[in-house]
């Protein structure tokens, strides 16, 4: 038998196997397909996923470091849940009414700013001309202060808090006797008329939206009690798909879904964390500076936060404005230096948390991220853009293995 060298011989790939191969890559796209098809399907209900796996989570990060003390898991669930909706009441019945509260006077401030300012101009107007000009007495808006509407008795207090330290007592008392003030009392009743529709529709939208947040939050609370309380049981449920003809299905999405959990949920975990030194901090450095509406910018703060970088910015925009308004330029600056503290001690003690030992994502990349997740997903692009895409940079173009 005449002898064939070693290095002359080569395999050629069956094509069976090559069949069989491409048989597999179909099958987990379809699989893949299918699952973002059935998340489309249920994107109305995200609100409810999203907040029901954070609190499913966290809960269950709390039992494993109860479990070192008390063995008996259920009654650890029960308490850390009582303790949590003792928290949300004493926090609803402490900060929720300050809110509203300073919400109300701060849309009053700007009002009253309104009003200021007209009347200033027709001020200076009468004091330049009502030596010249003739009063005559106007009998227009002598009327009946119990028929007069709020709106109209509250443009009328503002009105003449405004003109009396601008006028000497003879030409104010001169001044509100004129037409030219009822002029100006109807101007500023017409353009207050006009503007307090809008308030109200938007008071009416921010209510709805928070009767709907509400809602969600209460049942993911209630659903991730019940998933926490019989949670052993639901993974073994789980487990069972490995096995039959569900095998490749659970086979392909299972320790996919289970790592993508995993880094989603240590975010928004050590998130919160951040997100309450944040609301301290910037809370405690307002005070400081006496800026008012604490309560109100610490609560926006708080939630901001959960944006990486652009958070930042959003949670700025309502202090700076404040800030000018209460004192102007030297103001703003100190609300600067605030920020900057704060931001400096997010970034150098809190985010590696996130970035440092999860994210590893460079803040450009973070905001490019933001940016393109809010113009495509809203809201949603701006809460998982930066997990999602660690998740598909970790796994899926770095290729590290999925335990």
């Amino acid at each position: 038998m005449e002898y064939i060298p070693r290095f002359i011989i080569f395999r050629v790939p069956r094509r069976n196997n090559l069949k069989e191969d491409i048989g597999v890559k179909i099958q987990k796209t379809a699989i893949w397909i299918v699952l973002i098809g059935i998340l489309i399907l249920l994107s109305k209900l995200f609100a409810i996923i999203f907040l029901t796996f954070i609190l499913t989570y966290i809960g269950n990060t709390l039992l494993k470091l109860m479990a070192y003390r008390l063995k008996y898991r259920r009654l650890n669930l029960v308490i850390i849940y009582v303790l949590f909706l003792l928290a949300i009441v004493g926090f609803s019945g402490a900060v929720i009414p300050r809110v509203f509260s300073e919400t109300r006077n701060l849309a009053k401030d700007f009002l009253a700013e309104q009003v200021r300012r007209e009347a200033e101009l027709e001020a200076i107007t009468e004091s330049q001309n009502h030596r010249h000009l003739k009063m005559e007495p106007s009998i227009a808006v002598e009327t009946d202060t119990a028929e007069q509407s709020i709106v109209r008795r509250e443009t009328r207090h503002y009105l003449d808090k405004t003109l009396q330290p601008l006028l000497d007592p003879e030409s104010f008392a001169s001044f509100k006797n004129s037409d030219l003030y009822n002029e100006l009392l109807i101007k500023i009743d017409n353009a207050v008329e006009d503007f307090v529709p809008v308030i109200v529709n938007a008071v009416k939208s921010f209510i709805n939206h928070l009767a709907v947040i509400g809602f969600h939050f209460a049942l993911a609370l209630i659903l991730s009690f019940i998933i926490l309380w019989d949670l052993p049981n639901l993974i073994l449920a789980a487990q069972s798909f490995s096995e039959g003809k569900t095998e490749k299905i659970y086979a392909e999405i299972a320790p996919s879904l289970k790592a993508f959990g995993t880094v989603l949920g240590r975010a928004f975990e050590a998130q919160s964390g951040i997100a309450i030194v944040n609301a301290v901090l910037t809370a405690i450095g307002f005070w400081i500076i006496g800026l008012k509406s604490i309560a109100l910018l610490s609560t926006i703060v708080f939630f901001c936060s959960y944006i990486p970088v652009l958070g930042v910015i959003l949670s700025s925009l309502p202090a700076a404005i404040l800030a000018f308004k209460a004192g102007g330029i030297i103001k703003i600056f100190l609300l600067v230096i605030v920020i900057l503290i704060v931001h400096t001690v997010e970034t150098y003690a809190l985010n590696p948390l996130i970035y440092g030992h999860h994210m590893k994502m460079h803040p450009i990349v973070v905001l490019v991220i933001l940016l393109i997740g809010e113009h495509l997903f809203g809201v949603w692009g701006l809460l998982l853009g930066v997990p999602v895409s660690a998740f598909i940079l970790k796994y899926v173009i770095r290729g590290e293995k999925i335990e």
